[in-house]
């Protein structure tokens, strides 16, 4: 195993070593193969067991420090100090119901970025559009760290209905609780993507880190677009559960 663990580290990339060996042990953290309170190996151990150089290690765990999962002591160690083992806190439903009953049991914070009125998106357009949408953006946020940033786009009309509303609340509370008897069908589709540098920023993670990305649309029994939106997930924080059909 650790064999093919150093051949693969290095294998030519465009990905640094140093952050190849990052991910390599903070995936260790997240197996739950090293607990908080666990002593790291001590740094000529790393290099020994990961073929690599002093300072290829010592720029891994300084990123590892950065993010505020180990601490380093002159005389001590290094230790985890940090859990991310059951970092995978946000299922993402497949289902409309139990969706909005998410939304509601996580009372969800948000930091607002703008709003406006447009025409709907072309890559969020696959039916009968309406002519203006009113649109949000905003970061939602859970124990002082970001971990969506989404853009909502509503029919004009049914913004115009509940104003307040949709600007002070989730907006698909707000859809479900004026709108569900024109609520026909919904569609999500999921990707996982590389974070660039307008997502990285506002969910305040490196460029090119994973995450996953939502495109939701409601329509009405016509077809038209009532409700749609795109939204980003840091992939630490999602985890997909759903049931198989044997038929």
């Amino acid at each position: 195993m650790q064999e093919t663990i150093n051949s693969t580290l290095k294998k030519p990339s465009r990905l640094p070593l140093s952050l190849k060996v990052k991910y390599t042990l903070r995936a260790r953290m997240e197996k739950g193969e090293w607990p908080v309170g666990t002593q790291l190996p001590t740094l000529p151990q790393l290099v020994d067991q990961y073929g690599v150089s002093r300072a290829t290690i010592r720029t891994a765990l300084d990123e590892l420090e950065r993010e505020g999962l180990i601490e380093r002591t002159r005389g001590r160690g290094t230790f985890v100090i940090a859990d991310i083992s059951k970092q995978h806190w946000l299922m993402l439903p497949s289902d409309w119901n139990a969706l909005i009953a998410q939304i509601e049991q996580l009372h969800v914070q948000f930091h607002y970025l703008g709003d406006g009125t447009s025409a709907l998106p072309s890559d969020l357009n696959d039916g009968t559009a309406a002519d203006t949408y009113w649109w949000t953006s905003r970061i939602n946020v859970r124990d002082g760290l970001p971990y969506s940033f989404n853009t909502a786009y509503v029919a004009q009309p049914l913004y115009e209905a509940h104003r307040d509303e949709f600007e002070k609340e989730a907006v698909l509370t707000v859809l479900q609780r004026h709108f569900a008897d024109q609520l026909s069908s919904a569609r999500q589709v999921l990707t996982i993507q590389s974070s660039d540098a307008v997502v990285a920023g506002h969910l305040q993670m490196d460029i090119g880190t994973p995450l996953i990305k939502a495109i939701r649309i409601a329509k009405d029994p016509d077809g038209r677009i009532l409700y749609a939106a795109q939204l980003h997930y840091r992939a630490s924080c999602v985890y997909i559960e759903q049931d198989i059909k044997m038929s």
